[in-house]
This record gives structure tokens, sequence and C-alpha cells, in this order.
């Protein structure tokens, strides 16, 4: 007679019960996003929260210890898209400034996407007491993607050899950053431009 591991047995269920788990994360990302939205981080409600994605309360911070990690995942999630955009497009410019301008271009059109008020929540995070622990601004898929490039930069002469290119890199998007969150819409554009030039004069051999 043939007999079934308890590993077989599990198998299946395991994978059940982390797909439920990821369907419940999806659902309540949702639902912060949409009350958020509405809202702002600071005013969003939990309880609307929960009640409209269907679950307990604790539920809610066992996939999200506080509001703050929703938007730090929302963050992570818009980075990584316009990563791939970046890295995708057939005409990738050589020179550092064409590049980071570039970035700028898709980062306004995240605040689009987004509108205002969670694209300002979302980039002042970076600047709030209230910001996760864990998220060290280094470690996203932006910044990582602006430190490869001025180290590729760097290897090809255009950045001063003895540059840390993750402190630079890391420089460049806190004060992008603080520009986005601060400067009007009238002349932000050319605010941006000088700030880019400005920044790649500075690391640029002379």
């Amino acid at each position: 007679m043939s007999t079934v591991s308890a590993s077989d047995d599990s198998a299946p269920t395991t994978g059940t019960r982390e797909t439920q788990r990821l369907e419940t994360r999806a659902r309540i990302f949702d639902a912060a996003m949409a009350e958020i939205g509405r809202s702002g981080l600071a005013a969003a409600d939990v309880s609307a929260i929960v009640a409209a994605a269907g679950v307990a309360r604790g539920t809610f911070y066992f996939h999200f210890p506080t509001k703050e990690h929703v938007i730090a995942e929302l963050e992570r999630s818009e980075e990584a898209e316009i990563v791939a955009n970046l890295k995708s497009t057939k005409k990738r410019p050589t020179d550092l400034a064409s590049l980071l301008a570039r970035l700028v271009r898709h980062v306004l059109d995240a605040e689009n996407r987004l509108g205002p008020k969670m694209f300002r929540d979302m980039l002042g995070l970076h600047f709030s007491p209230t910001r996760p622990l864990d998220d060290e601004l280094r470690e996203h898929p932006l910044a990582e993607f602006v430190i490869a490039a001025i180290a590729e930069a760097q290897a090809g002469g255009q950045v001063h050899q003895d540059a840390d290119a993750g402190e630079l890199g890391v420089i460049f998007m806190t004060g992008l950053f603080a520009l986005l969150t601060t400067a009007g819409p009238e002349g932000r554009a050319a605010i941006l431009d000088h700030y880019v030039t400005t920044i790649v004069r500075g690391m640029e051999t002379r």
C-alpha cells in the first residue's frame, strides 16, 4: 500500500495559505491607498481601511506595522517601475546629466499619476520622524540606480575617482526629494534642470 508523506500533504495547503496571505495584503494595500489618497497620510483612519478591506484591525498591523509602511511600499513599487522604464529605453543617454534629467521626468510622471497629495506624503516620509526605521534611502531601487549610474560614469572618467558613488547618489536623491516637496509648480522644471546640472558639474573631473 502506498503512503503519502507529511510534506506532500502540507504543500498544497501551504501554497493556498500563501496565496490567501498575498491576496489579503493586496486588498489592505488598495484600501489604504484609497483612504490615504482621500484624507492624506496623517488623517487616514485605519478603521476605515480595515472596514473597506473587510479584515480585522490586527490583520492590518500584521501586514503593515504603521500607515507609513504602506507609503514606503508604494514608493518602492513606483521606483521599481521607473527604473524598469529607464533600463528598457532603447537609446539610454550616455552622459550622466542627461540620464539624471530623464530620471527626474519619470519621477514627475509618477507625481501626475499618484496625485499631489499622495506624492507629497510619499516624499515627505523621508524627512519625517515617523519614517520606518528599516527604510534606508540608499537601498531604494531609484537610489541604487543613481548610485550605479554615478559609478559607471566614474569608471568612464567622467566623475572624480576618489568620490564615493554611494554618498553622491544619496545626496542627489535627498536634494531632489527636498526640491519636489518644497518647490511650487511655477518654474519648477527649470529649477530641477538647474539642480541636475549643478550636481553633475560638482561630480565631474576638471
